[in-house]
């Protein structure tokens, strides 16, 4: 009997280990499915939701523009508009740009605001305690990276003199990319009316755009931001026609 018990308890704490082992695989194979879940949700399907809400805006937004003939405009190197600020979450104009055609969303909305409520519609948040479209000192705008549309995924595509347009109801703005920098998410000059010197008084009107740095899946970019800085160039009335990047974009209206 002794050397039977001695037999028997080996394989009883074999057969006790074996289903802890079997428990804890299931339980790890079940955590990896959610996790894979989540990114299916999180990088794809918010990516669909968005864009429909962005394409919705952007239609609706296209009714109340003035038609611009596909044809390259009158460039106008005095002073634009002053653009009259909107509400939040209300449309201000649409981020065009060229260097994007046939990468990503290239007639994006841009939205009063940069609350999530704007930013998951696939659009352009505009930080509303900078300036407004026409006026001395810095527009500025953020958008996802990646996730809710990927907004300004390939923000690191644009390179020194590529163009970025924001096309109001009757206005297009057009301004020139000057660089790019990444910067920890508490540097807050780079928004200021004359970027990284917010003691001084603006005497240009610039554009920036800020986003994650990013694209790792492990980091979620939240570690930096990636800022793309860009100058005004000039201006055209819709009516006149549209800047020469564009009249090749059938998606840009």
């Amino acid at each position: 009997m002794a050397a039977r018990h001695r037999v028997t308890r080996p394989r009883r704490r074999r057969r006790v280990l074996d289903s802890v082992l079997f428990g804890v695989g299931e339980l790890l194979i079940t955590a990896g499915l959610v996790v894979a879940l989540f990114l299916v949700w999180q990088l794809w399907w918010t990516g669909l939701d968005a864009n429909a809400k962005a394409q919705a805006i952007a239609s609706d937004f296209t009714d109340t523009q003035v038609e611009s003939p596909n044809v390259e405009g009158t460039r106008h190197y005095d002073d634009p508009p002053e653009m009259t600020p909107v509400n939040y979450g209300e449309v201000i104009g649409m981020l065009v740009v060229p260097k994007w055609y046939g990468v990503t969303n290239n007639n994006m909305p841009i939205l009063e605001g940069i609350g999530a409520d704007v930013l998951d519609q696939a659009a352009a948040g505009h930080y509303p305690d900078t300036q407004q479209l026409g006026q001395l000192g810095n527009f500025a705008i953020a958008g996802h990276r990646r996730t809710n549309g990927n907004s300004f995924r390939r923000i690191d595509l644009l390179e020194e003199g590529d163009e970025i347009i924001v096309a109001t109801r009757d206005t297009w703005y057009v301004y020139t990319v000057t660089g790019h920098k990444i910067v920890e998410p508490t540097d807050v000059d780079v928004i200021a009316p004359v970027p990284d010197d917010p003691g001084a008084a603006p005497t240009e009107r610039m554009l920036t755009m800020t986003t994650c740095h990013s694209l790792s899946v492990g980091e979620w970019g939240n570690d930096h931001r990636w800022i793309t800085h860009a100058k005004f160039a000039y201006w055209m009335e819709r009516a006149e026609g549209r800047p020469a990047s564009v009249l090749s974009d059938e998606g840009v209206n």
